[in-house]
């Protein structure tokens, strides 16, 4: 009599193979779920992010001639490219009242040298405000005529393209360092402002702390050119802290804030563009432009000098490639 039955060691073996291949197939509808559901959050996110950037999309406007530059810049080709970053202080952005650009930072970003230099500028300093046709303060320029007039001062002021811009309401910054959860920045020098203590060194802040680092300039010997040293430590730190991934757990909360705070004439494929092209940048350089403090009828400047305007003038060109 023949025996059908598989003896005990095949079964065993079949069972065996049987449990391996259930195990696999559960591993790969794990593995499947969690592809589905991170190509859902990633098409949730960018979906997200896109209104952000429609939302706060703004063109310059009629701005003049480009200094230096016979075309667009193309951020495909990683060109070294300029933007000038505009702090007003006025609440929220879209206010009849437009108020002044306390902050003025001119950065220009290349990829080549690995370096974004930003360079502030004074906001009393004394320049033809384009478009004006008279001296004044170049924070007025954004007062009398929106980003365009802004743009132009600059541009003719400094002798150089400015080829974006960014406008941020500088009472956002506190719940922008909030929404990225905070950042960490070098002081130089002790202060107590607002019933806070800054120590020398690093520190971190968080919203309210930061704002009130930003805002310090009577009690500094440097007066407002320590402040612009500061504001440039937090943007940098937000910059970072935003470009890294530990964002994307709060990125709904920090789109929000930028909806609020913010508007640039970037779409967002320039914005991909210059994340993709441009990350090797991310190594800072910062100045400052002086003046020498003059008053004249009967207002408070920062008058410049020529020789100092030509080499702040000739170090961005030659950053921006077209020295």
């Amino acid at each position: 009599m023949i025996n059908s039955e598989e003896p005990q060691e095949r079964r065993h073996h079949h069972h065996h193979k049987r449990k391996k291949r259930t195990a696999l197939k559960v591993i790969l509808i794990i593995l499947g779920l969690f592809i589905v559901a991170g190509g859902v959050f990633a098409a949730k996110v960018y979906y997200d992010v896109n209104q952000t950037a429609n939302k706060i999309y703004k063109p310059k406007g009629k701005t003049q001639n480009k200094r230096r530059r016979n075309q667009k810049v193309d951020l495909k080709k990683k060109t070294p490219f300029s933007i000038l970053l505009l702090g007003t202080d006025t609440g929220e952005l879209g206010r009849t009242e437009k108020g002044r650009t306390d902050t003025m930072i001119v950065a220009t970003v290349n990829p080549n040298t690995k370096e974004t230099h930003m360079l502030s500028v004074a906001r009393d300093s004394r320049v033809n405000i384009v478009g004006a046709d008279q001296m004044g303060k170049i924070n007025a320029a954004y007062a009398e005529g929106g980003v365009p007039m802004a743009i132009n001062t600059v541009q003719a002021f400094l002798n150089i393209p400015i080829d974006h811009y960014v406008l941020l309401n500088m009472k956002g910054l506190e719940e922008l360092v909030d929404a990225v959860g905070g950042v960490t920045v070098n002081n130089d020098l002790d202060f107590t402002y607002s019933g806070h203590h800054f120590a020398k060194g690093d520190v971190t802040l968080d919203g309210p702390t930061a704002l009130k680092f930003s805002r310090m300039r009577y009690d500094d010997p440097r007066g407002d050119f320590g402040r612009q040293l500061r504001q440039q430590e937090i943007i940098k730190a937000v910059l970072k802290k935003a470009t890294s991934m530990n964002i994307v757990t709060n990125y709904d909360n920090f789109l929000q804030v930028v909806e609020t705070n913010m508007q640039t004439d970037l779409t967002l494929k320039d914005i991909i563009q210059i994340e993709q092209g441009y990350s090797s940048a991310m190594n800072f350089k910062t100045h400052q432009l002086k003046g020498t403090g003059q008053m004249i009828d009967g207002q408070s400047f920062q008058v410049m000098n020529d020789a100092e305007v030509s080499k702040a003038s000739a170090m961005l060109l030659q950053q921006l490639a077209l020295k």
